[in-house]
């Protein structure tokens, strides 16, 4: 019995345990048995499909389009040296945990069409290093904070196909690696600032299907740059 314990700790050292408790958890609170790639649990999570493992850790989780049903746990938290995390394309539900925040070596965080709901969380502007951040087609609610000027690195922001409202957040102007936006498809008001065009670096940018006032006059704006209100997102992700 002693020599199959060491086995097993040994089986499991590559990763901390709190890291492996927290792929469990993820597995069992999404119907992992379900998963079109599901885990064998009695391998190595080196060995399980989207875990990506660096130096010890898990660095990278990438279960998109994989059947996911369910809520995600807070123990997610646990996998504190994470860079990626895509989930999209699943049926998640609920509100994001808030222990996401904790993840601050986080750069890609995608979670494009699941039915994650409430409102927008605003804890993501704690993960100050983000550069991708995808949450198209849920169902999130609420206004977009000046807050999201802590997110000093993000090139990628697409809230496409949601419930989100208020005006256009002006922090946006002031975050000068964006390079692809993407409000379209909620219930933005008020008008969208001139100075948007000035966002050279911007090579994406779509802003469809809101309440803006000077939708039209903007699109004037930008056909005078050869641009497009309604340019199509050319990025692969």
């Amino acid at each position: 019995m002693l020599m199959a314990f060491m086995m097993s700790m040994s089986f499991y050292a590559q990763i901390p345990p709190s890291e492996h408790r927290a792929l469990l958890d993820l597995y069992h609170a999404t119907q992992g048995e379900h998963w079109h790639n599901t885990w064998d649990l009695n391998e190595n999570p080196s060995k399980w499909h989207g875990v990506t493992i660096t130096n010890n850790h898990v660095t990278g989780l990438d279960l998109s389009r994989n059947n996911l049903e369910g809520k995600l746990p807070e123990s997610i938290s646990n996998l504190s040296q994470l860079y990626v995390l895509e989930l999209y394309f699943n049926k998640l539900k609920g509100t994001l945990p808030e222990s996401l925040a904790s993840l601050t070596h986080l750069k890609r965080l995608v979670l494009n069409g699941n039915h994650f709901e409430g409102e927008f969380p605003s804890f993501i502007y704690e993960i100050s290093g983000l550069q991708v951040l995808l949450l198209a087609s849920n169902h999130f609610t609420g206004a977009l904070s000046s807050d999201i000027l802590n997110l000093k690195d993000l090139k990628v922001f697409n809230v496409f196909d949601n419930c989100l409202s208020g005006k256009f957040p002006n922090a946006l102007l002031r975050l000068n690696k964006l390079e692809e936006l993407n409000l379209a498809a909620n219930n933005f008001q008020g008008v969208i600032p001139n100075d948007l065009v000035s966002m050279e670096q911007i090579k994406s940018l779509m802003l469809v299907n809101n309440n803006f006032k000077n939708q039209k006059e903007f699109q004037k704006l930008l056909k005078e740059k050869e641009l497009s209100l309604e340019k199509t997102l050319t990025a692969s992700y």
